[in-house]
């Protein structure tokens, strides 16, 4: 499993709209194959970011399969009504271990 940590900045006009739609957005990602979480967190000291984490089976999942899907063009969609840029990495699941 792999994590896609996606910073997004919102138009400053914007929040309350982009969280009325995040709703869909969300409902679309987890429709979608290989997508198994998803999760919105407000930056606590830059108000125009959000990250969306979303969980996947695969990179090729995320990468390959989604932008697609009829899903995929919704969340693009949706996004680009709201989103002024997107920084976007991949992590993997599994954690360091310290010893």
């Amino acid at each position: 499993m792999i994590y896609e940590h996606a910073q997004l900045t919102i138009r400053p006009d914007g929040h309350e709209e982009f969280r009325t739609t995040y709703p869909a957005i969300r409902e679309n990602l987890l429709g979608v194959q290989g997508c198994r979480s998803v999760d919105l967190h407000p930056s606590v000291d830059q108000p125009d970011i959000y990250l969306l984490r979303v969980g996947w089976d695969s990179l090729n999942d995320h990468t390959e399969v989604f932008p697609d899907t009829e899903q995929g063009r919704t969340v693009l969609a949706l996004l680009q009504a709201h989103v002024t840029s997107v920084g976007m990495i991949h992590f993997d699941a599994d954690t360091v271990d310290p010893h």
